[in-house]
């Protein structure tokens, strides 16, 4: 059984995240490619749904396999510095990291980790 990372995160975050996979997952693996890269894009994109599941199922938690960890965070990175929202990459960075991002926090874009990572 594979070992699974916890995300908690608000609303807007989730579906920031979910929003992030699906688009990096259709730009960096777009269907017809090679057999690996469609294995990867089915792989993001069946994370998106464990995602929307479990934050459906639970309002603000849910699971994926941690072996997507650095897919993720290439995702997140990806979507940040493209559609510009580069502020939010410090609470997404949090979540990713087991961290559990209050609505408080995500509002402030995690300011306070933000100057940390400076």
């Amino acid at each position: 059984m594979s070992k699974k990372i916890s995300i908690s995160a608000p609303a807007e975050y989730q579906l920031l995240l979910c929003t992030a996979l699906s688009l990096y997952a259709d730009a960096a693996y777009p269907q017809g490619g090679s057999e690996c890269a469609q294995v990867a894009r089915n792989a993001l994109m069946d994370a998106v749904t464990e995602l929307e599941k479990g934050f459906a199922a639970t309002g603000n938690t849910a699971q994926v396999s941690r072996r997507l960890r650095a897919h993720i965070k290439s995702a997140i990175h990806w979507y940040c510095e493209q559609e510009g929202k580069m502020e939010k990459l410090a609470c997404l960075e949090k979540m990713l990291k087991g961290e559990v991002v209050s609505d408080e926090a995500a509002s402030n874009n995690c300011d306070d980790i933000k100057t940390a990572l400076s």
